[in-house]
């Protein structure tokens, strides 16, 4: 069987339009997971920071064309699945508590949202194909139960597991959701292996057995981080991140290619771009006065200028520029690195016990781009996510 290969996107896929999708498409991983759906008090979703549904509507807070960029991937054969939960959240919580004690219905928020949710998807010409539980806050198995079979009710035909400890309560939603679904509604289990999984990566063998004691028939896709960022990227505790490299005076040259053009937003200084950039940038420039490119192309006083990719600057004096360089290191796996070469040696040892493996996380990998981690230097995202796509199946074949 070839080996699944499965990314976490956040912020960098959703907010970084067709060259985050080209990315994705030149990689080629089979399954992307959109990382991370929270679940306010009011049953209300958010993407990371951004509302996407709320009373029964998916609408949006700030334009990111989501639902058609996701339907790219998914004509494509690309499995798409979004991740409900996060370390730090109260959404499992928060579901538990809108929920009832019981699964939902039309009427019911959680019922109607993740709906809403779905329905976007379809409209636009793709779908969803599992929820992803990433649950860090309220680990029961009633919870999970409830809101698989809520799911289930929807229309959702898998939900997906991301556990790193409490085994026996993972397993005990297993059987509970295979006497209520059949064993094949839940079809994977995305085992972190690294952070405060960091324990799993020489117990898979003990998370597979007590999976299919459970009755479950899911894939094991156990998973590895890639480097990250120390402090940032670019805004980290009220001050710029410290991985921030300035090149004074240079803009993008103006008739490079410009296809990882991200957007243009205003600011009153610096600062405040910083702690508006997100993690589909890997810099920008900075106006400090007007500026007209040869391309007609025009900016103001305060305009920043996002861009994913590599940059080519060009002389530019009223203008900073600013990307994200060292130190990006190993911050997570228990392993010595986090290179493609580490996690290919890691998944050589697991070797055909699992059946495929996950990467953590596209954001960093866009994060340290240009910090020339891994021996690599002013490559674009595409090459780096498919080395650690190619680290899955080269260790696993």
């Amino acid at each position: 069987m070839t080996a699944s290969t499965r990314i976490y996107a956040g912020g960098a896929l959703a907010f970084g339009g067709q060259p985050a999708v080209n990315d994705m498409l030149a990689a080629g991983y089979s399954t992307v997971i959109v990382w991370s759906v929270h679940v306010a008090a009011d049953g209300t979703l958010i993407l990371n920071d951004t509302q996407i549904v709320s009373g029964g509507v998916y609408k949006e807070a700030e334009p990111m064309n989501l639902p058609a960029n996701l339907a790219q991937l998914h004509k494509a054969g690309v499995e798409i699945i979004f991740s409900v939960g996060a370390g730090g959240t109260s959404d499992f919580t928060n579901i538990a508590a809108l929920l009832g004690n019981k699964p939902g219905g039309p009427g019911n928020v959680i019922y109607d949202n993740f709906k809403a949710l779905k329905q976007a998807m379809v409209a636009a010409g793709g779908d969803i194909d599992a929820i992803d539980f990433d649950n860090e806050d309220n680990i029961e198995t009633s919870v999970m139960v409830n809101f698989g079979i809520t799911l289930a009710n929807i229309g959702y035909a898998h939900v997906t597991f991301c556990p790193y400890d409490l085994n026996s309560i993972w397993y005990a939603t297993m059987k509970a959701l295979v006497a209520a679904q059949g064993k094949s509604f839940v079809n994977a289990i995305h085992l972190q292996c690294y952070s405060g999984g960091s324990g799993n990566i020489n117990a898979v063998s003990d998370w597979i057995k007590g999976f299919n004691d459970a009755g479950g028939d899911a894939l094991m896709i156990p998973g590895l981080a890639t480097n990250q960022s120390s402090n940032g990227p670019w805004w980290y505790q009220n001050e710029p991140g410290g991985s921030i490299q300035k090149v004074p005076n240079v803009a993008m040259y103006g008739e490079a290619n410009w296809d990882n053009y991200l957007y243009t937003q205003n600011f009153p200084n610096v600062n405040a771009a910083f702690q508006a950039a997100g993690t589909e940038a890997s810099f920008f420039f900075y106006c400090r006065g007007p500026m007209v490119l040869g391309n007609g192309r025009s900016f103001q006083t305060g305009d920043a200028v996002f861009f994913t990719g590599t940059p080519w600057w060009g002389s530019a004096p009223q203008c900073d520029s600013y990307y994200l360089g060292q130190p990006c290191t190993n911050l997570l796996n228990p392993i010595p690195g986090a290179c493609p070469s580490d996690l290919q040696n890691q998944y050589k040892t697991w070797g055909s016990s699992v059946d495929g493996g996950f990467i953590w996380l596209y954001d960093s990998v866009i994060s340290c781009l240009l910090a020339g981690a891994c021996g690599g230097s002013m490559e674009q995202p595409a090459t780096t996510a498919l080395a650690y796509r190619e680290a899955i199946t080269n260790g696993l074949s």
